[in-house]
C-alpha cells in the first residue's frame, strides 16, 4: 500500500478520496495517533516495497508532490490493534 494522507478528521480523508477519484483503489482506515482518532487514505495493494514505489511514479503529479510513502500490511495492522 502507499499512503497518500493522514487526517483528524473523516470528512476530510473522504474528500481527499473524491477529489482524487480517477486514481485507482483509494481507501482509508482509521487508526488512533496520539490518542486522538487519525484516518489514513492509502492506494492500491502491491507485492512488494519496489512494487509499491514503482506505483508512486505512477500517481498524478499533485499526488506524487505530497510524498506519498510504501507501508506494508502488517504495518497497518500493527496500527490498527
Amino acid at each position: 500500500m502507499v499512503q497518500l494522507l493522514g487526517t483528524r478528521s473523516e470528512a476530510a480523508a473522504r474528500s481527499f478520496i473524491g477529489k482524487h477519484a480517477g486514481v485507482s483503489d483509494l481507501g482509508y482506515f482509521e487508526t488512533t495517533h496520539q490518542g486522538a482518532a487519525w484516518f489514513v487514505v492509502t492506494q492500491g495493494i502491491y507485492p512488494s516495497r519496489q512494487a509499491a514505489q514503482a506505483g508512486i511514479a505512477e500517481l498524478p503529479a499533485v499526488l506524487r508532490d505530497s510524498k506519498p510513502w510504501p507501508r506494508s500490511i502488517g504495518d497497518i495492522q500493527g496500527g490498527l490493534r
